[in-house]
C-alpha cells in the first residue's frame, strides 16, 4: 500500500506541475447511465438493469483537485449493492483533442448482498483514472475510465469505455454516451469469492 501512495503522489505531484489547456475556467458536468448488467458469482449467472448518477465539478485554482461524484445502484439478481465514489483529480492535459485526468477514489459500499450472504458495507480506496480521444471533424470522442486497486484484502476493478456523441446548445453540451462497463470484484467480508459484473450501457451528460 505505500508504494500505492507514493506513486498516487507522485503523479498527483506531476499533475499540479503540468498546465493544462482547460476550455473554460469553471466546469460541471451531470449525468446518469443506465447499465444492462450481467453478473456471474461462483458460476451462478443472473442479470438487470443497474443505473449510476454522476457530477463532477472543475476549477482553475491550481494544486487543488477537481471533484466527482457518482452514485451506482447494483442490481443484478444474485448481485446488490449501493456504490458512492468520491474522487478527487488533476487534470494532466485538457483540450479539443485529447483530455487525460489522474487521481483517487473512496468508494462506499453499503447493503452488499451477494447471493445468499448477509449483507455488509465497506469503504475502499482506488486509483482513478479517464482518457478522451476527439475524432477529428466529428461530434464523436472515444472515452475510457477506471478505477483499480487492492487495499486490506479487497481488490476492486471497475472500468468502462465508449463513444459519446455532442450537441451543442446553447448554455450547455449535451452528449449522447454508449459502451461496455465491466466490474471484478473480490471483497474480503464475502466468502463468494470473485463477482464479476458487465454488459452495456447508454446515457446521457449534460456539460455546462
Amino acid at each position: 500500500m505505500k508504494k500505492v501512495v507514493l506513486s498516487l503522489a507522485a503523479a498527483m505531484t506531476l499533475a499540479a506541475a503540468l498546465p493544462a489547456q482547460a476550455d473554460t475556467l469553471l466546469g460541471v458536468k451531470v449525468g446518469a447511465d443506465a447499465w444492462f448488467t450481467n453478473a456471474k458469482v461462483d458460476g451462478h449467472k443472473s442479470d438487470d438493469t443497474s443505473t449510476s448518477y454522476y457530477a463532477s465539478f472543475e476549477h482553475f485554482i491550481p494544486l487543488v483537485p477537481n471533484v466527482m461524484v457518482r452514485y451506482n445502484d447494483i442490481n443484478a439478481g444474485n448481485v446488490k449493492f449501493e456504490q458512492s465514489d468520491f474522487t478527487a483529480y488533476y487534470e494532466i492535459l485538457d483540450n479539443d483533442l485529447v483530455a487525460l485526468d489522474l487521481g483517487v477514489t473512496m468508494s462506499k459500499f453499503a447493503g452488499v448482498k451477494i447471493q445468499q450472504n448477509n449483507s455488509f458495507s465497506d469503504w475502499q480506496p482506488t486509483i482513478y483514472g479517464s482518457a478522451e480521444l476527439g475524432i477529428p471533424a466529428t461530434p464523436l470522442t472515444v472515452f475510457a475510465q477506471a478505477n483499480a486497486g487492492k487495499y486490506d484484502g479487497t481488490r476492486l476493478f471497475d472500468g468502462q469505455a465508449g463513444v459519446k456523441f455532442t450537441l451543442d446548445l446553447i448554455a450547455a453540451d449535451l452528449n449522447l454516451r454508449a459502451g461496455y462497463r465491466m466490474m471484478d470484484y473480490d471483497f474480503k467480508k464475502s466468502n463468494t469469492g470473485d463477482v464479476d459484473l458487465d454488459g452495456w450501457f447508454a446515457g446521457v451528460e449534460v456539460d455546462f
